[in-house]
């Protein structure tokens, strides 16, 4: 296989001299190593109804905010619960595991330091809950690096991260505290297809970061990197 991101990778010093401001991080499958905690939690949880995990269960939930993900969970599999009680379920399942056992990717704590080192803003976007996002970014020791935190509790009814919503929300939210950040100025980082569709829609420079469940893995790495400005197989 071979390694895009050699190629492409976003190095912080040359980002700042072509005037790059705002670096926008996914949280799971990009700075966290997370991605399998999922995959285990639909095991168990479909295995409680006596259904097996697919591929396409896989690669459609991972696409999906948690909240879709439920109620395709509940009306393909016919669940008796709610898709609120769906959520739930999954939250609690997963808490624990973001406020005391959830890992940075190897390299990562290092590039966000030295990006912070370097003056640049930097602002997490993700699909994960705020209880969960914050749980994790305290365990893993990040959250003061980080000038804001946005989740998609955060927009009114926008429940994807395949529009530009959540980046433009992140952008805005920098530019209002005095420096002004415009798309073609901001990087997002994402393991996921849909995630830089939607940044890419907004006019946002995007970066394909590597996760075996993310991304699709070694199978699809190199068209994943392919569509993006920068791509990072390991930091």
């Amino acid at each position: 296989m071979q390694d895009i991101s050699l190629k492409n990778y976003p190095d912080l010093k040359t980002l700042s001299k072509e005037g790059v401001k705002l670096l926008i991080f996914d949280l799971d499958g990009t700075l966290l190593d997370s991605m399998s905690v999922w995959h285990d939690v639909d095991v168990e949880f479909l295995g409680r109804y006596g259904y097996e995990v697919t591929l396409e269960y896989t690669d459609i939930v991972k696409r999906a905010s948690i909240e879709d993900a439920a109620r395709y969970t509940q009306t393909k599999y016919r669940i008796p619960l709610t898709w609120e009680e769906i959520v739930d379920a999954w939250e609690s399942m997963v808490y624990e595991f973001y406020r005391a056992e959830v890992k940075l990717k190897e390299g990562a704590l290092e590039y966000v330091k030295e990006a912070k080192r370097l003056g640049f803003k930097l602002s997490v976007t993700t699909a994960l809950s705020k209880k969960n996002a914050n749980a994790a970014l305290e365990a893993t020791g990040i959250k003061d690096l980080f000038d804001c935190v946005i989740t998609l509790e955060d927009l009114d009814g926008n429940m994807s991260k395949g529009t530009p919503d959540i980046f433009l929300r992140a952008s805005s939210y920098i530019s209002a505290k005095g420096e002004i950040v415009t798309p073609d100025k901001a990087l997002v980082f994402d393991d996921v297809l849909q995630a830089i569709e939607g940044a890419k829609a907004g006019g946002f420079l995007t970066c394909a970061v590597y996760d075996d469940i993310g991304c699709g893995g070694p199978a699809k790495w190199e068209s994943f990197a392919a569509l993006c400005d920068f791509s990072v197989f390991k930091f």
